[in-house]
C-alpha cells in the first residue's frame, strides 16, 4: 500500500530525534531547565531569612554600622533639595558643612525605593521599606549576574553550584543584611561584571564590560583602585599570550575605564570632580588612565604584536607615561588616602578600626575566616589549570587564578577587601565540590556516601570559615563567638530626646554622630569620615587630652553641648589609652568643672553636658 502523500509531514525527524534522545541523556539542571528557577528560588530563600531574622531592626532603623546610617541621612538630603554634585553634611560643622567623598550612585536605589512608596505608606515607613529591600535586591543583582557571567565557562549546574556556594560566604553576605545600605555589598557587585568581561567569548564586547564595571567600581569606592592594576595586568598578559584575540580585549578594557571613568566623575560629581583628591576617582588617577590609552593604541599601531617585545613595549611606556603624570600631579597619593591625618588620630583612631586594617593585625578567627575560604578557592583553580586539557578553557582558568590571586592579596592588606576575594575563590570551591562529588555519590556503601558527603560542607565558604573559626578558638584557648556588640544598645530611641535640648551643635563621639544626625534635629561637630580632618582630630584630640586642654579645642568648635556616651566602645577606647584625659576622668565620675550636667528626659545610654 502506497503511504498518504501527506505522511512525510508527520514523520519524526532522525536528525532532531537523536539530539532529543541526546538532549534528554543530560542531567535535567545542564539543559538549563528552571535553572533560573533555582536560582530565584535561592535567593527567595536568602532574602526571606535575612528579612525575618532581622525584623526588629526595622521599626527603630537599627544600623550596624554608621555608614549605613549616614547614607541615609546623605539620601534624605538629597531627596529635601541638596544638589546632586553636593554630597557634603551641612549639619556636620555648621555652617561649614562636613566634607564627604561618597559617590550619589550608590543613594539612586535608596533615594528610587522612597520616592515609590512614599505616597502608599508615608515618609517613615517608606525608609523602612528601602532600608530593608535595596540589600536583598542588591543580593538578587549578585546572584544572577554571577550566574550569567559563568554560565557559559562552567555549565548550568556548575553556575547554580557557584551561586549556591556565593549565599554561604559570611563576608559577602553580610554586605547584604538588612539594613546594611552602604556600598560595600555594590564593590561585590561590580567585580562580577569584570569577571562577566573576562569569560565573554567576543573580546570587543568583553574589554566593554569589563572597563565599564571597573569605572562604576572605583567610582563607587576609592577602594577599587588597586584592582584597575589587577584587573589591566590580567588583560595584558592575555594580550601578551595571545594578541590576535586578545587585543581588542586590552584596548577596550583601557578604553572603556577611561571613557566611563570621565563620565562618571563629571556626570556625578560636576566641576567639584576637578578637585584632586586621594580617596577616590578624581584627576590624580583619571590623568593618568587618560595617558594610557592613546599611548597603547599608538604604540600597538607603530609597533605591531609580532614579538613579544613589540607587544610589550607600548604597555611599558604607557604605565611609565601614566606614573610620570602621577607622580607630578599628586605625588601625595602616594602615601594612600589617610596620609593627612594628625598622626595621633591615625594611631588611636584609624588603627583602631578593624576592617580597615591588614589581616596580622586582626584576630586569629578573623584571620583564619577570611584566609581559609580563599585558600579553598585558590587551590580549587590551581587545581583547574593544572587538570584543564583544553587550551582556551585553561587559559580561562589562569586569568580567573590571576585575578583572584591579586583580590587575596588585597585581602590580606585591608580586611574589608575579603567581599572580591571570597566571590573570585567560590570559583575553585565550586570545582573542587563538582569534581569529589560524583566519585563520592559512585560509591557502592552508603555508610561512606553518607558521611563523605557531609564532609562537602567544610568545603563551602560557610564550612570553612566554621572550621577555622574553631580551629582558632580552640589553638588560642579562646570561644568562638561573635565579636562583642556596643554595650550602647537602645541609644537609637534614646537620641530623639536631645530634641528637648535647644537648637545647637553638640561634642560627641565620632561614631554616633550619624545617628544624632539622623533621629534628631541637632547639629554635630564631626564624623568619623575622614575628609573632615579638623573635625576628627579635635575630636579624638579632646577625648584624649587632659581637661584643661580639651577645653580649649571644644570651646573652638562653638559646641554648646557635650554627649557621653560610657558604654560606647569608642569611649571606652579613650578611657582606657588615657585614664586622665576626658573621657577617662568622665568614666571615673570626675568630670571637670566647666562640663555642667543637663538632665534629658530618656536619655538613657548617654549623658549630657552643657559646655559653660
Amino acid at each position: 500500500m502506497n503511504k498518504p502523500a501527506f505522511s512525510h509531514q508527520f514523520a519524526p525527524d532522525a536528525t532532531l530525534l537523536s539530539a532529543s534522545a541526546l538532549d534528554a541523556q543530560r542531567p535535567w539542571i545542564e539543559r538549563g531547565h528552571n535553572a533560573l528557577w533555582l536560582i530565584a528560588a535561592l535567593w527567595i530563600e536568602c532574602a526571606l531569612v535575612l528579612l525575618i531574622s532581622n525584623w526588629s531592626r526595622f521599626p527603630g532603623l537599627v544600623f550596624s554600622d554608621p555608614d549605613d546610617a549616614l547614607r541615609l541621612m546623605e539620601v534624605r538630603n538629597f531627596l529635601a533639595g541638596q544638589s546632586w554634585f553636593d554630597v557634603s553634611q551641612p549639619r556636620v560643622n555648621p555652617p561649614f558643612g562636613g566634607p564627604m567623598h561618597w559617590s550619589r550612585l550608590v543613594d539612586l536605589p535608596i533615594a528610587g525605593v522612597i520616592v515609590a512608596m512614599r505616597p502608599l505608606f508615608g515618609d517613615r515607613m517608606a525608609e523602612i521599606i528601602a532600608c530593608a529591600s535595596v540589600p536583598v535586591l542588591t543580593l538578587a543583582a549578585m546572584c544572577f549576574s554571577l550566574y550569567f557571567s559563568v554560565k557559559r565557562f562552567i555549565g548550568t549546574h556548575r553556575a547554580v553550584l557557584t551561586v549556591a556556594l556565593l549565599v554561604t560566604s559570611f563576608p559577602i553576605m553580610a554586605q547584604m543584611v538588612p539594613p546594611r545600605i552602604d556600598h560595600h555589598a555594590w564593590q561585590v557587585v561590580a567585580s562580577v561584571g569584570v569577571l562577566a568581561g573576562l569569560l565573554t567569548l567576543d573580546p570587543r564586547k568583553g574589554g566593554w564590560i569589563a572597563g565599564a564595571s571597573t569605572a562604576l567600581w572605583v567610582h563607587i569606592s576609592g577602594e577599587a583602585l588597586p584592582y584597575i592594576a589587577i584587573n589591566g595586568a590580567v588583560f595584558g598578559l592575555r594580550y601578551i599570550a595571545r594578541p590576535e584575540q586578545e587585543w581588542p580585549r586590552l584596548i577596550r578594557y583601557v578604553g572603556a575605564l577611561t571613557l566611563c571613568s570621565a563620565v562618571l566623575l563629571f556626570g556625578v560629581k560636576g566641576l567639584p570632580g576637578l578637585e584632586a583628591h586621594c580617596d577616590s576617582m578624581s584627576p590624580p588617577y583619571l590623568l593618568p588612565l587618560m595617558a594610557i590609552f592613546p599611548a597603547m593604541w599608538i604604540g600597538h599601531k607603530m609597533l605591531g604584536d609580532a614579538t613579544v617585545a613589540r607587544r610589550l613595549a607600548p604597555s611599558i611606556v604607557a604605565v611609565a607615561a601614566a606614573s610620570a603624570i602621577f607622580l607630578g600631579y599628586s605625588p601625595e597619593c602616594l602615601h594612600g588616602p589617610f596620609s593627612a591625618l594628625d598622626p595621633l588620630v591615625y594611631r588611636e583612631w584609624l588603627l583602631a578600626i578593624p576592617e580597615g586594617q591588614p589581616l596580622w593585625s586582626q584576630e586569629p578567627a578573623t584571620a583564619l575566616i577570611v584566609l581559609m575560604p580563599s585558600l579553598i578557592g585558590l587551590g580549587g583553580l590551581i587545581a583547574a589549570v593544572w587538570t584543564e586539557k583544553d587550551a582556551d578553557r585553561r587559559f580561562d582558568w589562569l586569568s580567573i587564578l590571576g585575578m583572584a590571586i591579586g583580590a587575596f592579596v588585597v585581602s590580606v592588606m585591608v580586611l574589608r577587601a575579603m567581599g572580591v576575594a571570597h566571590l573570585l575563590a567560590l570559583i575553585g570551591n565550586m570545582w573542587i565540590i563538582a569534581r569529589l562529588y560524583p566519585r563520592i555519590a559512585a560509591l557502592p556503601s552508603m555508610a561512606m556516601r553518607v558521611p563523605l558527603t557531609v564532609s562537602l560542607c567544610l568545603l563551602t565558604p560557610f564550612g570553612g570559615a566554621a572550621l577555622s573559626s574553631k580551629a582558632a578558638s580552640i589553638l588560642t584557648n579562646t570561644p568562638d563567638d561573635v565579636p562583642e556588640k556596643d554595650k550602647s544598645t537602645g541609644r537609637e530611641s534614646d537620641i530623639v530626646a536631645l530634641d528637648t535640648l535647644p537648637m545647637s551643635t553638640l561634642f560627641a563621639p565620632l561614631d554616633i554622630g550619624p545617628d544624632i544626625l539622623l533621629r534628631s534635629k541637632q547639629s554635630i561637630f564631626a564624623t568619623g569620615h575622614h575628609r573632615n580632618l579638623d573635625g576628627i582630630s579635635k575630636t579624638v584630640r579632646a577625648f584624649l587630652l587632659p581637661p584643661d586642654e580639651a577645653r580649649k579645642i571644644i570651646k573652638s568648635t562653638h559646641a554648646r553641648y557635650l554627649i557621653y556616651m560610657p558604654k560606647l566602645r569608642e569611649i571606652e577606647r579613650y578611657a582606657k589609652i588615657a585614664p586622665n584625659g576626658l573621657s577617662g576622668r568622665i568614666a571615673a565620675g570626675k568630670p571637670p568643672e566647666w562640663l555642667v550636667p543637663v538632665a534629658v528626659k530618656g536619655a538613657r545610654t548617654f549623658r549630657v553636658y552643657r559646655i559653660d
